[in-house]
């Protein structure tokens, strides 16, 4: 009788074995598609960003350079996350700013980006992009990789480094971008905090600085 009873229990025993395994087998290949799809996006994001770059750089060619700023500006905005780089570049001063501050900030951040990635998005009316490898950084980052090349090799490659993560509402958005190993948001960063840290946290003195570097 008490063989039986053991016999029973070690089915049980092994039938929730089975069954927790099963779980966990499901589950695992449920995270493993969810980042690879995770993957794929950020990938066609970059994609849909370089092609609607190029039509941008296309189609502006001629136009004036400011209005040729305002345009990539509407594209850049479109396809990074402004608020996640504004707080990563100002580090723990961003909760002392003002609602106005925070905006004056954002917004003269957005012209500090688009200055910088300018010269290189707009390049490609005659270079090209080619997408190299893209990997999952954690659960939520995306590293998306490519080079900007010249089809007629007189221009060296530039590399680029995307780094994106979706929003609340799924859309992946640029949190980072490296140029030849120089990343956007740590430059900013090392200038912006140095300056606030000198001037005991004024966003205003760091505003008339950032746009005395823009005005020509």
């Amino acid at each position: 009788m008490k063989s039986l009873k053991n016999f029973w229990i070690s089915k049980k025993i092994s039938k929730f074995l089975n069954y927790t395994f099963l779980i966990f087998l499901i589950f695992n290949v449920n995270i493993s598609k969810s980042f690879s799809d995770n993957v794929e996006m950020g990938e066609a994001t970059i994609q849909q960003m370089i092609k609607e770059a190029q039509a941008h750089a296309i189609n502006t060619i001629k136009l004036a350079p400011i209005e040729r700023s305002l345009k990539i500006e509407l594209l850049i905005k479109k396809y990074i996350n402004l608020d996640f780089m504004s707080k990563a570049t100002t580090g723990t001063f961003w909760k002392k700013a003002s609602k106005k501050q925070k905006e004056m900030y954002k917004a003269a951040l957005l012209k500090q980006i688009v200055l910088t990635t300018e010269e290189h998005l707009n390049t490609l009316a005659t270079l090209s992009y080619k997408p190299s490898k893209s990997e999952r950084r954690g659960k939520k980052l995306v590293y998306v990789r490519g080079l900007i090349q010249d089809p007629n090799k007189k221009k060296p490659d530039v590399n680029l480094l995307w780094k994106l993560a979706a929003n609340k509402n799924g859309s992946f958005l640029i949190l980072d971008l490296e140029i030849e190993g120089i990343s956007l948001i740590s430059s900013q960063k090392d200038e912006a905090v140095s300056i606030l840290r000198k001037n005991r946290g004024s966003f205003d003195i760091l505003l008339q600085k950032m746009n005395k570097n823009k005005s020509p």
